[in-house]
């Protein structure tokens, strides 16, 4: 489906609510607004001059000559933001969501770029990063933002100055640290529909002023979930989960500083809610005649045990030693994560696909800066900033996954199940440098370059063992780990088990230029690369499936200005951008003459898409205490290279030929393989036009606090949930509309919520997950929520 401009429907719909939410201010009295008193939405203004790292220094978000937004602790209080999902919709041509089949990921699309996926193997085109630490795998990377001292979103390719190279962008989280000189103690609970119930707390404590003090902070975090299931009216997709993190400061001197951070997660969360979307050429409908029934979206079918546990704890370590003229920082960092999933992976009351997943991971990363800081120089040197680095990371993990009835599907006379195992190592090595040189008072140029090693061993046991009886559904029947490692090796010596492995290397680049007019006003054009490693078949069949791939690879030209205007009441921030993507991953059906069939299915780099488009963030405060955002992103995004064969083996009454040069191939069964011009579809979660308005308006009540009152709307384009650009994967098209009310003693201490998210109750396709010939899993958006938040500090 082509779009050519938003829905009429939809954009009145926009254009109302946020009419509604701009009357905000409208019905306060004049002379209210004209009040000297300071109220919280003059100290919010004044707090969300926020101080980024994006570029390995301290500086303001509008001195950062690239696109970026950040969200300060008071912002994302404000936005009553639960996770990272919650600041999408505040930051142009990015769309956040948990992946479809693990609630606890994040599935992550800066323009027009992303993956849903959720295998080890595989490299997100978006980085995360934790206190300074690269996350290597997409689990449990839909971050909490309590105690969060703040949360970077850099749009864009990131190959220098962000841990590990990223193809599309990167996300940087940093949780707050202990006062030195000052205790304190920090509580908040949270009650809403659907069961949900948080409780949190923070407490810090100096134990030798000004030098040792420590921060423990609790989050847990329930709910009952949004679905029924239709076979026993229990909730589905709720949420249990418990987050602790301590923090130790250490600052002997001041050219000394010392951070250590530990962190765990024990997550005991339903699985996910989602059912089989109708399609009667799947053998969900072809063997079992199964038809997801027409009794709304969040009412399911659940045959089988769905239990997602993830146990993940971690240690971050950072010091910074002022040696004079350089600073040296060293962030080190250890996260190992397991987990135990029980799937009902088809969707429905049907004992058809239901899987049990076992897996252990682990990272450990080490990362050294030399920063130059040359400030107390009157000489040229004193323009020069200069930070040169090297990077380790070794990642490892072992999954081993078992199927009660894939056995059976295959031969209906066999009574077993089956497990099956994998595994892989990876090291990836770097030096990078990135000069800032100031060639006169108002004009800068900036320079980068990284340089990249990696290594990955694959072994992969697609053959692993049977499991008796089968349709077993207790973890009992499920093989621990380390046994199945030893199944593997003995498949591995009777050559039933294969293994690969790559070395590779690649430089990247960074060139910038900026320019200040004024001290509220710089403009500012970049080029940036950045690229994704190439990865492995998690799930492969044959070493001919398994990869590895290609690296995907990126280039950026950026320009743009930040400005301030009338006197601060007015930002404009402006960015245009042209994206290059090169090698993208696709699964596509391929010919291969060494296996019965004459054809297999693989991830193969295929692809080459170009996104342009342009962003505004505006924020004005026309009048005292109101506070108008507007964000908007439009995005043009095409495929420039995409000839493959997404249908599989298809039957011809004459040879067909390709329609862009590629591969016919006749398979042994007389039907063909054809290679087919894609370049027409749209990449995934790609809206050309993505719109938030939002409005704040604060009524000073003096000695009673501050009362303010929020809304926001948000609207977003057509987009598509999947590569083929599915029918029952289109979304978009939609407004979505929150409120708030929040309430705010006179000295900040204690505060009162009321909030509400999808206050329409809009409901749209979140996820559409086609799997192979035998059912399609389909996700919804969550309805309408709404609670209540209490907070206090003392």
């Amino acid at each position: 489906m082509e779009e050519s401009h938003m829905g009429k429907v939809e954009l009145r719909r926009f254009l109302t609510g946020a009419a509604v939410i701009a009357l905000c201010g409208a019905w306060a009295p004049a002379a209210l607004a004209q009040s000297e008193a300071v109220s919280e939405a003059d100290e919010a203004a004044n707090a969300d001059e926020i101080v980024v790292t994006a570029r390995f220094k301290k500086e303001t978000l509008q001195d950062v000559p690239q696109a970026i937004s950040a969200f300060s602790e008071a912002k994302l209080d404000r936005q009553a933001a639960r996770n990272l999902s919650d600041l999408a919709p505040s930051t142009p041509n990015v769309n956040i969501q948990p992946v479809a089949t693990f609630p606890n990921s994040a599935a992550i699309h800066i323009r027009g770029l992303g993956a849903q996926g959720i295998e080890s193997t595989e490299e997100s085109p978006v980085g995360v990063s934790i206190d300074g630490v690269y996350v290597t795998r997409p689990v449990a990377t839909l971050l909490d933002t309590f105690d969060m001292d703040r949360v970077e979103i850099l749009r864009g390719p990131q190959g220098t100055s962000f841990g590990k190279n990223s193809l599309a962008g990167g996300i940087s989280s940093y949780s707050k640290d202990p006062s030195l000189d000052q205790g304190g103690v920090q509580a908040e609970g949270t009650i809403g529909n659907y069961g949900r119930l948080d409780v949190k707390g923070a407490v810090e404590l100096p134990l030798v002023r000004d030098q040792l003090a420590v921060r423990l902070v609790v989050n847990k975090q329930t709910a009952d979930g949004y679905f029924t299931n239709r076979l026993n009216g229990d909730d589905v997709g709720g949420q249990d989960k418990l987050s602790m993190r301590g923090t130790i400061l250490f600052k002997p001197s001041e050219a000394l500083t010392v951070n250590l951070k530990g962190f765990l997660v024990k997550d005991r969360s339903s699985a996910p809610g989602g059912d089989s979307a109708p399609d009667r050429t799947k053998l969900h409908y072809l063997i079992f005649r199964f038809e997801e029934p027409n009794d709304g979206p969040y009412t399911i079918g659940r045959d089988f045990p769905s239990l997602h546990e993830s146990d993940q704890w971690g240690l971050i370590g950072k010091v910074e030693a002022d040696l004079g003229s350089v600073v040296a920082t060293s962030v080190t960092g250890y996260i190992k994560t397991d987990d135990f999933n029980d799937s009902d992976f088809d969707g429905s009351e049907i004992n058809f696909f239901p899987t049990f997943r076992l897996q252990t991971h682990k990272q450990f990363s080490q990362e050294l800066r030399l920063a130059t800081d040359f400030s107390d120089r009157d000489d040229a040197l004193s323009r020069l900033n200069l930070v040169v680095g090297g990077y380790y990371l070794n990642q490892s993990f072992k999954l081993t996954q078992a199927f009660p009835t894939l056995p059976v599907l295959v031969a209906p006379s066999l009574n077993f199940g089956s497990q099956d195992y994998v595994q892989q190592s990876n090291t990836a090595k770097a030096l990078f440098a990135q000069l800032i040189y100031g060639v006169t008072d108002k004009l800068n140029i900036t320079l980068g370059v990284r340089q990249s090693w990696e290594e990955k061993d694959f072994f992969r046991d697609p053959t692993g063992t049977l499991i008796s009886p089968s349709r077993f559904s207790s973890r009992a029947f499920v093989k621990p780990i380390a046994e199945m490692e030893q199944i593997a090796a003995a498949n591995f010596a009777a050559n039933k088990a294969f293994k690969n492995a790559y070395s590779r290397n690649r430089a990247t680049f960074k060139a910038g230029i900026d320019y200040k007019f004024n001290p509220d006003l710089m403009a500012y054009a970049i080029y940036n690369q950045g690229y994704k490693g190439g990865g492995y078949g998690a799930r492969a069949a044959t070493l001919t499936t398994a990869g590895p791939t290609e690296d995907n690879t990126s280039e950026l030209w950026e320009a743009g200005f930040k400005g301030d205007f009338l006197n601060g009441m007015l930002r404009v921030n402006l960015a245009g951008f042209v994206t290059k993507f090169k090698k993208l991953e696709f699964g596509v059906f391929f010919p291969n003459p060494n296996v019965a069939s004459g054809q297999e299915t693989a991830s193969q780099n295929i692809g080459a898409a170009t996104t342009k488009g342009v962003e505004l963030e505006l924020a004005l405060r026309p009048v005292s205490n109101l506070n108008l955002g507007v964000n908007v992103g439009h995005l043009d995004s095409k495929y420039t290279d995409f000839c493959a064969d997404l249908n599989g083996p298809q039957s011809y009454t004459t040879a067909p030929t390709s329609t862009c040069g590629g591969k016919v191939t006749l398979l042994p069964n007389g039907t063909y393989l054809r290679d087919e011009d894609y370049t027409s579809l749209k990449l995934v979660r790609a809206p050309k036009w993505q719109a938030n308005f939002t409005a704040e308006y604060t009524i000073p009540l003096g000695s009673a606090g501050d009362l303010t009152a929020r809304g926001s709307v948000l609207y977003k384009s057509t987009y598509y949930n999947t590569v083929t650009n599915d029918v029952q994967g289109i979304a978009g098209d939609y407004t979505l509309v929150d409120a708030s009310l929040n309430w705010a003693s006179a000295d900040s201490r204690f505060r009162v919520q009321i909030w509400g998210k999808n206050l329409t109750n809009k409901t749209y396709v979140a996820a559409l997950t086609p799997t192979a010939q035998f059912f399609i899993q389909r996700f919804y958006s969550p309805p309408r929520t709404y609670g209540v938040t209490l907070g206090a500090k003392f």
